[in-house]
């Protein structure tokens, strides 16, 4: 291709490229001032790619003080304390002492005087944001004031003070060395200062004005310790970014105590030993490794240390010292919340043995990282305690006479080790359990209990459901509707059913089902009794507690008039997450979390109404709402139930599902209630059924009332995706929920 040809090319690119620019200006027919459409009331034109407005409309809009001096062709335009001046012929804005070049500058047009719109409403404080799929453009004035950056908690904490919160956004990079905090509709305080940079940090503040948003970029040399997800949180009218601590330093002293300090509150560490490798383990969760320092040279214990990000999700630094000898340091009772202290040479001594109920238990005056292991020829369960002395309540043997355990022998195995051997009946389960109160450890084993028998039995009212257990039974009974279940959760349980024969089915009982079951990070053994009909049913213990009898009635007829009454009218705040500003996940084809979100909501909220429940949305349009003021909307209203309405994403396009999320609290109310619906959307929403799981989400954690989060699919996954911008996938999602939170009423709220 010559030359000749390329430059006609680009002159041609030249030419469409300033076309476009004066062409999208000159289609820029709307234009919303604080929220309102005032585009039939001022004239704009546009001149040199440069969109401009009538000086007399601008000046109406903003009630400012106009001054034309014909002589001169100059105008002067006053508001607020805000002096801009512009002269004909001239492409400058004067503002105060500054002056600021335009495109094309103050136009006279038929005698009337035009200037640049954007540039003179930003010289008056206002802030523009531009959407260009919509051509629109949207002036508003601010709605917050930024008036300080600074650092709290001995820099572990960054506080943003503003005059009240805006939509607000946090990024991260991926290499963790900056963060941006983007806020909406802000402006800068003239007296802002910043008291945030220093050796390791660096604040730039950016105004977005066609975005009419300010970024707050914090940049470090390093990666910055702060986690997006519970980071950040509202206090008041200031945001706060958490970050994690940093370790800062490792060292023992003369009389061979190993310290270990962060920058911050360390939470408490949990220790292993292991004595073939000589080596002692300390994990540390939420802090992060920083530039630290490390003093243990010619230390006679102490032979390495190794210290790893062993995990950032939960984040956990991970200290590995190999020992010269074998010596175990144990650690001493706090001082200061940000160092951890260990003491050579501290033999751990384990008391009070104990057998209940299908468990043993003992306490030890520090942690242990005892080995666990089976035997099959007698079958027993071995314990080996390392580096501990028998106390007070160990004795050799303790004889026990149930259906799991025979005895229970302790000894001195070697000159390290302690074994504690529990002689079984035959080889089970076992789950290990530390807990830690007032500077002593306990430690509990829980043989796996099984189930003995299930029969039932009739007399003219119940039918009976009899099940025994081969010691005493942790179980919860739960009753689930639309079809009707019994179901009830054993803790620390063999699923040994296969075992027992063939159920044998009743008038009122039409299948039994049993599965594995993830419950709070725990794994119990559910039981599902299909029911053909329900009336109602009570339970009891027997057999001191090793029997659980459950009883249904055989009569009760309920119309629908009676089960509403029955359930009460109660408050409902549903909560559609995201909004305006944040649109939330962004699917894989485009889809915005707001937008399902809130159409489900409505959903809900019709649905709930209908079955004579009060309902209120914290959002019923597109808006934004803090996490905090959707709490306070429930909290101060003094709602019965929140359920708050979103979308998930991953970054495997494969990943589906739904999922529901509670806050653990005292009464279980909030498990109760994220069960109810997540048993509803499990079974029939058609998606791959993702659990129930405790989380630390702000809208459920703060709320006051039994609160769930429904997860209604992946937006990540084409297929979901598309499922979720459907008002049928949305109608379904809605009267699922329903279905579970009349579920939960009808048995928790209406009593």
């Amino acid at each position: 291709m010559s030359v000749l040809n390329n430059k006609k090319i680009i002159i041609s690119f030249v030419l469409i490229f300033t076309f476009l620019i004066i062409n999208t200006a000159s289609a820029q027919n709307t234009i919303f001032f604080n929220s309102k459409d005032i585009t039939s009331e001022i004239k704009t034109v546009s001149r040199e790619g440069e969109l401009l407005i009538r000086a007399r409309d601008l000046a109406e809009l903003l009630d400012a003080d106009l001054t034309w001096r014909p002589a001169l062709k100059s105008l002067e335009m006053e508001s607020q304390s805000v002096t801009i001046k512009m002269m004909a012929n001239s492409r400058y804005i004067q503002i105060g002492n500054d002056a600021l070049r335009t495109k094309a500058g103050l136009q006279l047009i038929k005698n009337q005087a035009y200037i640049p719109l954007v540039k003179s409403i930003e010289a008056f404080g206002y802030l523009l944001e531009y959407q260009r799929d919509n051509e629109e453009l949207y002036i508003f004035q601010p709605e917050t004031t930024i008036n300080g950056v600074s650092w709290q908690e001995d820099g572990n904490q960054l506080q943003i003070k503003m005059d009240e919160i805006t939509p607000y956004r946090v990024l991260h990079s991926e290499d963790g060395t900056e963060i941006i905090i983007e806020i909406d509709k802000a402006e800068i305080n003239q007296e802002f200062s910043d008291n945030i940079s220093n050796n390791n940090y660096y604040l730039k503040v950016v105004n977005v004005p066609d975005r009419a948003l300010l970024r707050l970029i914090i940049k470090s040399r390093t990666p910055i310790p702060f986690q997006i997800d519970g980071g950040i949180y509202e206090h008041e009218d200031s945001l706060v970014l958490t970050f994690l601590p940093q370790l800062k330093d490792i060292r023992i002293n003369k009389n061979n105590l190993l310290s270990v300090e962060a920058t911050g509150k360390i939470p408490d560490a949990r220790t292993k030993y292991f004595s073939d490798t000589k080596k002692m383990v300390i994990d540390i969760p939420s802090v992060v490794i920083g530039n630290f320092d490390l003093d243990i040279e010619d230390n006679s214990l102490i032979k390495d240390i190794k210290v790893t990000q062993h995990d950032l999700d939960p984040v956990v630094l991970r200290i590995e010292a190999t020992m010269a000898n074998g010596d175990i340091f144990k650690p001493l009772q706090r001082k200061e919340n940000n160092i951890l202290t260990f003491k050579p040479g501290q033999r751990s001594e384990i008391s009070n043995l104990e057998y209940a109920e299908g468990s043993f238990s003992f306490t030890s005056s520090s942690a242990l990282n005892p080995e666990l292991f089976l035997l099959e020829t007698p079958p027993r369960l071995v314990m080996n305690l390392y580096h501990v002395n028998r106390g007070k309540g160990i004795l050799d043997k303790v004889e026990i006479d149930n259906n799991l355990i025979k005895n229970i022998r302790t000894a001195r195995f070697d000159e390290q080790t302690v074994r504690i051997v529990a002689d079984l009946e035959e080889l089970t389960g076992y789950n290990f359990v530390e807990e830690q109160k007032n500077g002593l450890y306990y430690y509990t084993v829980n043989l796996e209990n099984k189930f003995a028998k299930i029969e039932t039995e009739d007399n003219q009212d119940y039918q009976y459901l009899d099940i025994l257990m081969d010691s005493k039974a942790v179980y919860e009974v739960k009753k689930f509707n639309y079809p009707h279940r019994i179901v009830v959760d054993f803790q620390n349980t063999l699923n040994n059913l296969d075992k027992l024969g063939e159920f044998e089915k009743t008038s009122l009982i039409k299948d039994i089902r049993n599965s594995n079951y993830q419950l709070e990070g725990k794994e119990v053994t559910r039981l599902v009794f299909e029911l053909n009909e329900y009336y109602s049913h009570k339970v009891q213990s027997y057999a001191e507690g090793h029997g659980i009898k459950i009883a249904l009635a055989k009569e009760y007829f309920k119309d629908e008039e009676e089960r509403k009454k029955e359930i009460g009218r109660h408050l409902i705040v549903v909560d559609a997450g995201h909004g305006g500003f944040d649109p939330g996940a962004i699917g894989i084809n485009g889809l915005e979390e707001k937008v399902p979100n809130l159409a489900i909501a409505k959903q809900i909220a019709a649905l709930l109404a209908s079955e004579n429940q009060d309902v209120l949305l914290t959002r019923s349009s597109d808006e934004f709402h803090s996490l905090q003021k959707r709490v306070k909307f429930a909290n101060q209203r003094k709602a019965d139930i929140f359920v708050s309405i979103h979308a998930n994403s991953f970054n495997n396009s494969h990943t589906g599902g739904v999922e529901t999320y509670y806050n653990q609290s005292s009464n279980n109310q909030n498990r109760f209630l994220a069960e109810k619906i997540h048993d509803k959307l499990g079974r029939n929403l058609g998606l791959i059924d993702r659990g129930i799981k405790d989380s630390n989400f702000y809208v459920i954690k703060y709320t006051k009332m039994p609160s769930a989060l429904i997860e209604v699919g992946f937006l990540s996954n084409p297929k979901e995706e598309q499922f979720l911008k459907t008002k049928v996938f949305q109608k379904k999602a809605a009267s699922l929920i329903v279905d579970g939170i009349l579920d939960y009423l009808e048995e928790n709220g209406g009593k």
